[in-house]
């Protein structure tokens, strides 16, 4: 469960002001609101992104305030999916993954079972440049979810797609999600 108590976030000529809320262990929850509302911002704070100019945010009931990005276990997925573009997929997804001194065998196998969850399999030695938007999106979702993070965060993920990749996209997370059972925000 991730909890943020009474956030508050100034950045100049924008705030977050005094912003609370609860979410479930492997809940998926949307954050509406129009363009400059702050969605991101509450989503990089979360992160570990930007720090809090006051209030708290928990994971599993331990404050994670201050603890640094790479610390809080916590995936982030941007609408312009930030995949490398020198490397191929396969080494775009492995990329966190060489940190956890994983046997390239065991990387193999559980890279696979991933990628054959998103349908990406067949994608894996070609580059981004090469891969449409949709691929792209599952592409990066692949190398957020290899970390096995207890929560993804996905700062609108299928705005930059077209309507009918959107839709395939919108039912293909649902199913990761219903799979995976990893709290998305």
């Amino acid at each position: 469960m991730i909890r943020i108590e009474n956030i508050s976030k100034n950045l100049g000529e924008f705030c977050l002001d005094d912003v609370s809320l609860k979410v479930n262990e492997g809940e998926y929850l949307m954050i509406l609101g129009p363009t400059g509302a702050g969605k991101t911002i509450l989503l990089e704070t979360l992160a570990g992104i930007y720090p809090p100019d006051k209030g708290s945010i928990f994971l599993d009931g331990v404050e994670i305030t201050r603890l640094p990005p790479r610390k809080r276990n916590i995936g982030m997925v941007y609408q312009n999916y930030m995949l490398f573009p020198h490397l191929n997929i396969e080494k775009n997804i492995c990329y966190g993954l060489k940190s956890r001194k994983m046997s390239r065998k065991d990387m193999r196998t559980y890279i696979s079972r991933l990628t054959d969850l998103l349908g990406i399999s067949h994608l894996l030695h070609r580059y981004p440049g090469t891969l449409s938007g949709g691929e792209q999106q599952r592409a990066a979702i692949a190398r957020a979810l290899v970390m096995e993070p207890k929560v993804l965060l996905l700062d609108e993920p299928l705005s930059a797609l077209d309507s009918e990749t959107r839709s395939k996209l919108r039912e293909e997370l649902r199913r990761v999600h219903s799979i995976t059972r990893t709290t998305m925000i």
